[in-house]
């Protein structure tokens, strides 16, 4: 091998590498827990009309804050670089519609579960009724809407090879484009699909209630791999956490179906 070649090698390692973490007791003396999110997705954390961050997991991460004696400092970050952003400690903490996933879960650690989720359709109410499964989706008249970064991406990559598939910038566009009808539907999550019918009646409508096969999942809060006693302490908070009550004012399924 030559030495070109082996310094190739060397500097994508670096490259990959995490930024040194602050310890659990650097953080708490810190005064301050930050909090990584994509603010895209609704209900777990997103801007309202008054351009005010909100949802289920910006009231959880400002209950773990208080439980720390620690103020909260959101730190707005998007899917294709949360990985990267929390490896270049940018934050303390990944929340906001974390994904469990094996590939998430060798190079971060992750909670225990918080919210049960899977894939659907969300579809504009027009054209529910006719994306009922996924063969009927697989079909070339079909216009899939996607973002870039997440598991919704991976799935369409995976599982939509027939129907037309209109990548647009962020998950906001997505849903724009079923409220104009300039798409027919979008994988989603069933936290995010429950959320715009219930906000959006007669506009957006589930094409499909059941998870698709294998998407069964669950959202999850994610930190640096050698922050352990951080996420001790975040599992142990969740144990005494009264998830339901905050779940239920954001519509927040806690079980699946």
């Amino acid at each position: 091998m030559t030495m070109k070649k082996i310094l190739s090698i060397l500097l994508l390692g670096l490259v990959f590498q995490s930024a040194y973490a602050k310890t659990f007791d650097e953080i708490k003396s810190s005064g301050m827990l930050r909090i990584g999110v994509p603010a895209d997705y609704a209900p777990l954390a997103y801007y309202n009309e008054n351009q005010r961050l909100v949802g289920f997991d910006i009231d959880m991460a400002k209950d773990l804050a208080k439980s720390l004696n620690l103020t909260p400092v959101f730190v707005i970050t998007s899917w294709p670089t949360l990985s990267q952003d929390l490896a270049d400690d940018h934050y303390d903490i990944a929340m906001g519609g974390v994904t469990y996933t094996p590939a998430r879960a060798e190079q971060f650690l992750l909670s225990k579960p918080v919210v049960p989720n899977g894939k659907i359709a969300l579809a504009s109410c027009q054209s529910a009724t006719k994306l009922t499964n996924l063969d009927k989706i697989n079909q070339a008249d079909v216009k899939v809407v996607v973002n870039p970064g997440g598991t919704n991406e991976s799935f369409v990559n995976n599982n939509i090879h027939d129907a037309q598939i209109i990548r647009v910038k962020d998950n906001f566009a997505n849903i724009q484009a079923l409220r104009e009808q300039t798409a027919d539907m979008m994988v989603t999550d069933l936290i995010e699909g429950y959320y715009y019918q219930y906000k959006e009646p007669g506009v957006l409508c589930l094409a499909t209630k059941v998870p698709f096969a294998g998407t069964k999942s669950y959202k999850a809060y994610m930190v640096q791999h050698q922050n352990s006693d951080l996420i001790d302490y975040i599992n142990n908070w969740l144990i005494q956490t009264d998830i339901s009550r905050v779940a239920n004012h954001w519509g927040v399924h806690t079980k699946l179906d």
